[in-house]
């Protein structure tokens, strides 16, 4: 999801979270006055929000399409992310609660041959169609359901009025997307096909990660400036990224720390999605000395079934964590890992060298 849909997507997010607390107070409030049985009224409200939520996730998995929507993905549970398997097209992410919420992941647009009028149309009927049949169920429950339903409708047509109305960039090129297919496994192909292409943002921007996984961290700080003011996500967390394994290796500058740290909070505001299955985390924590908790972090990452050179790194930062905390063997495991699920980059040649070969599986 490019930077300038994730914008417009917080701030759909914002007026849902607004309608949904506009509703919450008011059915509070009614009741209280009317001297009716609050708590029957609250269920209703947590069960219509829940209702509007997977009438939206049908809406976008079925015509949504139709009318210019798609979602990158789904969520399911609620709170931080434990698994993830993402693709380059769409993939999936479980959450650490496992209550029954689905959510798309991200949110794109795709040409259509309905306009923006018939698509909210079409939303608004299957939320009234939704809202009456919680109403039907009568009390206390059943009104305050269909209400909070229907006003929770709001914030989703709030967000495919904004979408739509925001400039649709032009797609990538399959020969850009090549580059970052074939990188997950052969670095050295993956530069080849990314030199046959013209200039262009899509080709530096996918010389971000290339750059990342060849070990020239200079050179991907310098190319990741370019795209500072736009907060591309992929820049920022990269731009991190390289100044943590430039610092592994002693080339780093007190500048350079200082970015880090700079370049580290304006990573942790970016959306959860985006953060997912990084290392960042850890190497902040082995910025700062704390080998234990950089150890927890790495893991974590790890165990997220993220793309195979964000894996591969993961389990990197996890084995120089390891063996920063003076545990050697359990460090080349690591490394022997990040072997076996990443391409061969540089930053493992130079933590083989630091560390020792890794143990035989």
């Amino acid at each position: 999801m490019s930077e300038e849909l994730t914008r417009r997507w917080k701030q759909a997010a914002q007026v849902h979270r607004a309608v949904a607390l506009a509703v919450l107070l008011g059915v509070i409030g009614w009741h209280l006055r009317a001297g009716s049985g609050l708590l029957w009224a609250m269920v209703g409200v947590t069960a219509g929000l829940y209702a509007e939520g997977l009438l939206w996730a049908a809406y976008l998995s079925g015509p949504g399409r139709w009318f210019g929507l798609r979602a990158d993905g789904w969520s399911f549970g609620v709170g931080a992310p434990w698994r993830t398997s993402r693709r380059l097209h769409g993939g999936w992410q479980l959450r650490r609660v496992p209550l029954p919420v689905l959510r798309p992941v991200g949110l794109g647009t795709v040409p259509s041959g309905g306009g923006l009028l018939p698509g909210l149309l079409v939303h608004l009927v299957i939320a009234v169609l939704g809202a009456g049949l919680l109403a039907l169920v009568g009390g206390d429950f059943g009104s305050a359901a269909g209400v909070s339903c229907l006003a929770g409708s709001v914030g989703p047509a709030v967000l495919m009025t904004l979408l739509r109305s925001t400039p649709v960039a032009s797609a990538v090129a399959p020969e850009v997307r090549e580059v970052t297919e074939v990188l997950q496994r052969d670095v050295a192909g993956a530069r080849r096909l990314l030199d046959a292409l013209p200039d262009g943002p899509d080709t530096r921007r996918a010389a971000l990660s290339v750059l990342l996984a060849e070990g020239r961290y200079r050179e991907l700080a310098d190319l990741a400036t370019e795209f500072a003011d736009s907060g591309y996500p992929v820049a920022v967390l990269a731009h991190a990224r390289a100044l943590a394994y430039l610092d592994e290796t002693g080339a780093a500058t007190d500048a350079d720390r200082a970015a880090f740290r700079t370049l580290c909070a304006a990573a942790r505001r970016l959306p959860r999605e985006f953060r997912a299955g990084t290392d960042l985390a850890a190497l902040q924590e082995l910025a700062l000395g704390r080998n234990g908790l950089a150890i927890d972090e790495a893991r974590s990452a790890a165990a997220v079934a993220s793309p195979p050179l964000r894996r591969g790194m993961a389990y990197a930062t996890l084995a120089l964590a390891l063996h920063r905390a003076g545990r050697p063997e359990e460090a080349r495991t690591a490394l022997a890992s990040a072997r076996r699920t990443g391409p061969a980059t540089a930053r493992l040649a130079f933590l083989t060298e630091l560390i020792g070969v890794p143990a035989k599986a």
